[in-house]
């Protein structure tokens, strides 16, 4: 499309009834770009191109649009807290993950004049952020975790407010920090078809959230690297509960299984207590790893071969790269942190 015929299409797109007031969505769709584009470009913080800021406030001034109080606040005043968004969580395994990431984003905070905010979410319920932003009571936020469809994201999107991401999004308007999750685990699993065990199991509890897609797509992506077909008989991915996993254990040891790869930490320690219980001996019996490591697995007497992130780590990134953003410094779309195999007595 032409310049001309871009400036025609956007005039064409402003036109709006007498005396209606034009809204910061009127200044997105009239534009073509996001609310959060808008809202950058008004507040003067975040990432943005200095022609898309431009043309964003030429619009703005041509067609006398008044920003509402939350991008006015924006763009005058800092209350200098941020809040974490973490899903109610009462799981063994979720509660320390959370926990160390909060530790991080608090250490950078403070380091850095900021207040920490813990807002903790029930469903798809949007409305504790809602306020909080609503009230002016925080400068941005940090999303603990992302699902497919994030209703939280999509929100916060709408709303202008920045945000950065603890997980991957498939958004490229969206500012992300993760760990290498299918990378990671690829990794684990080739390092065990690479010891001649071909027939390896998967177990998850899959829960619609992006990190146990990684997970489960580094699993297929090593078996592909070397060429073995997955028996998807011994894959187990469903809206698991604990008494379905201790069942599918018992058939993964019928099915003559050589490993058991766990999702996660609170999966394995699931598998590793089925086991005791059916007599299986881990290494002899059977392999058994974990996708993700806690203090959880520290209490059976094998020790766990698993992957091992930093998550302090990453809650400190995030909060650094959130605080950059709020400080208008160009920052990295994302940001992925690195990870450590270690192989332990479960796959001996």
């Amino acid at each position: 499309m032409g310049q001309g015929e871009q400036m025609l299409e956007e005039e064409k797109r402003s036109e709006r009834a007498p005396g209606k007031k034009l809204t910061i969505n009127d200044v997105a769709e009239a534009l073509g770009v996001s609310v959060s584009t808008v809202s950058r470009a008004i507040s003067g913080k975040g990432r943005i191109g200095e022609a898309t800021r431009r043309r964003v406030l030429a619009f703005i001034e041509e067609n006398d649009y008044h920003p509402n109080g939350i991008a006015k606040s924006l763009a005058q005043s800092r209350t200098n807290n941020i809040a974490i968004i973490v899903p109610d969580v009462k799981g063994i395994v979720a509660v320390p993950f959370f926990y160390l990431c909060m530790c991080g984003v608090n250490e950078v905070a403070q380091a850095r004049g900021y207040d920490m905010f813990v807002v903790s979410t029930s469903g798809k319920d949007t409305s504790h952020l809602e306020r909080l932003i609503n009230e002016n009571k925080v400068d941005g936020m940090i999303l603990g975790s992302t699902y497919k469809d994030d209703v939280f994201a999509a929100f916060l999107k709408g709303k202008g407010l920045p945000f950065v991401t603890i997980g991957e999004l498939n958004d490229e308007d969206v500012v992300q920090i993760d760990h290498d999750n299918e990378g990671a685990c690829r990794d684990l699993t080739a390092i065990l078809l690479s010891r001649r065990w071909k027939r390896i199991a998967y177990m998850g509890a899959s829960k619609n959230l992006l990190v146990d897609e990684a997970r489960y797509n580094g699993y297929l992506q090593a078996h592909r690297d070397v060429g073995v077909q997955v028996d998807k008989n011994l894959v187990f991915r469903e809206e698991l509960s604990e008494t379905a996993m201790r069942s599918h254990v018992k058939d993964i040891l019928d099915r003559g299984a050589d490993c058991i790869i766990c999702q996660d930490d609170g999966v394995c320690n699931i598998v590793l207590d089925e086991l005791r219980i059916q007599g299986a001996r881990i290494p002899e019996d059977i392999r058994v790893a974990s996708c993700h490591n806690s203090k959880v697995l520290d209490n059976y007497p094998v020790s766990v071969t698993s992957l091992r992130f930093d998550n302090t780590e990453i809650g400190r990134v995030a909060c650094s790269v959130l605080l950059d953003l709020l400080e208008g410094k160009e920052v990295p779309h994302k940001t992925i942190l690195d990870y450590e195999v270690v192989l332990k007595e479960s796959t001996k």
